[in-house]
């Protein structure tokens, strides 16, 4: 099981690196094509419609979380795992049909893009690239609880680099906003029927019974469903808070330093979710072993988890002025103080992002529920405040304050009182390895300044290209030692 787990984690950091690379080139080359005005409309339309997540229930942590225990004879997880699949499906058709009213019968369009009409298919076409990401999400988790990891990639993967290479392609040719939303919903319908054949192969209908769907099952999975809808609304609000805020309080132009600041963000928090995601049904074998065991493998998950946050915020750190400019060229003002402050924030939930996992594998959903709705609360209570005094870095402050607070503070207390493991020794385990990352990191900084003193772009790339080949021989050598004791 460690020898998959391991693997499992791999498997997701490459896609994500792949994933980091083509998003911010697909990124660059959309701000500069649309402008900043259109670009600021389209990411509002993104934050305003990606709250159909907000509506996923944790039925995806539920799935994967029931999927590697269904075998285990107990009638009531085949239940529980046919209800939870069912509810996505109804969730789904119910949003589309409210998509389909809001787009063509809805009335007065509240925003305009300056180089098309097209606003109302514009809309429709995001809508549905986000409900399909959502009903994805229900064959992603599947896959995930099967271990079926390398699969799940591969068809990521490649979806990735096929939406990418259509935008910038077309981009080419001048091609409007429309032909760009009908990119993404495209390529999301034809990921939503891969994953479904995939998990199909893999023994979805056998695992599935819909006759076992009932009250009682149906009353298990919203009861749990509706504690971790909290997760789903902090998330929401954390990624976009920030942006809609500013946006009507400062202007949609001032959106795009915290747009280009939350796609970095985005990207971090998809590394340790890499990690992080698979965790759920691993905890869930092993939630009802001896305690000391749970607490070891537990203690583990936050090293690997704090050394994955710790070596890109350092790196945002030393290089991302530097990639700023590499990457967009002309950086929109403040866009490298928003992001190295919102990185502080980040840096201090993502360590700890295996709590979450822990927590949804022994049932905790409350606690999960407090806390997301204390951070959540905190964030939209004193963000406006902030923007107004502070500006745009007041978003930034913003986030920092609510995410230390609850995930920085309240969080390893309650994890103290779940596990039985003292403050001292979850705290160490958080320090210990953000500082042998920061020693090998600034060690690795001078050996590159050593190769250049003149050429500093030279020396910057040299730095990365050493931590690429340290992190590379960490992970083969990590993944030998697995094998070898498997």
């Amino acid at each position: 099981m460690l020898k998959v787990l391991v693997s499992g984690a791999l498997y997701n950091i490459v896609n994500i690196v792949a994933q980091i690379l083509l998003g911010l080139v697909v990124f660059r080359e959309m701000l500069l094509h649309f402008g900043e005005a259109d670009f600021g409309t389209w990411s509002l339309l993104f934050a305003i419609l990606v709250h159909v997540k907000l509506f996923e229930f944790g039925l995806g942590s539920i799935i994967s979380k029931l999927v590697p225990i269904l075998k285990n004879g107990d009638s009531k997880n085949v239940s529980y795992f046919s209800t939870a699949i069912v509810a996505m499906v109804v969730v789904f058709a119910a949003f589309l049909a409210v998509l389909i009213a809001v787009a063509f019968i809805g009335g007065q369009e509240a925003l305009q893009f300056q180089g098309t009409e097209a606003f109302t298919l514009v809309l429709f076409l995001i809508g549905c690239n986000f409900l399909f990401l959502y009903l994805t999400g229900a064959f992603h988790a599947y896959l995930t609880g099967s271990f079926k990891v390398g699969r799940l990639n591969s068809v990521r993967l490649f979806i990735n680099i096929l939406r990418s290479v259509l935008i910038i392609g077309f981009l080419q040719f001048n091609s409007s906003v429309v032909i760009v939303a009908y990119i993404f919903a495209l390529t999301s319908l034809l990921e939503l029927l891969l994953l479904f054949l995939i998990s199909v192969k893999s023994g979805l209908f056998e695992d599935l019974d819909l006759s076992t769907c009932s009250i009682s099952s149906f009353s298990y999975v919203a009861e749990r469903g509706y504690k971790l809808f909290f997760l789903s609304v902090n998330d929401y609000v954390r990624q976009n808070a920030l942006v809609i805020v500013c946006g009507f309080i400062v202007g949609v132009i001032a959106i795009v330093p915290l747009r280009i600041a939350g796609r970095l963000m985005e990207i971090y928090t998809q590394i340790s979710v890499s990690l992080n995601y698979i965790l759920t049904p691993y905890f869930s074998t092993i939630a009802i072993g001896d305690n000391d065991s749970v607490n070891k493998k537990f203690l583990i998950s936050i090293n690997c988890a704090t050394t994955l946050s710790a070596m890109v915020f350092l790196n945002i750190v030393f290089v991302g002025d530097w990639f700023l400019a590499l990457w967009l060229g002309d950086v929109p003002q403040y866009t490298s103080e928003v992001m190295k402050i919102i990185a502080i924030g980040f840096f201090i939930e993502t360590m700890q992002g295996p709590c979450t996992s822990l927590l949804i594998s022994k049932d905790k959903n409350k606690i999960i529920m407090v806390l997301c709705i204390l951070e959540a609360s905190i964030l939209i209570a004193i963000i406006s405040p902030f923007v107004k005094i502070f500006g745009i870095i007041g978003a930034a402050y913003a986030i920092v304050v609510s995410l230390g607070l609850i995930r920085g503070v309240f969080q390893p207390i309650i994890i103290k009182k779940v596990l039985k493991v003292p403050l001292f020794t979850y705290y160490a385990n958080l320090m210990v390895p953000t500082v042998v990352i920061a020693l090998n990191i600034s060690f690795l900084k001078l050996v590159a300044m050593s190769f250049s003193f003149t050429n500093e772009d030279f020396t910057l790339i040299s730095f990365i290209a050493l931590q690429a080949i340290v992190a590379l021989a960490a992970a083969f050598h990590l993944r030998s030692e697995v094998g070898e004791k498997n």
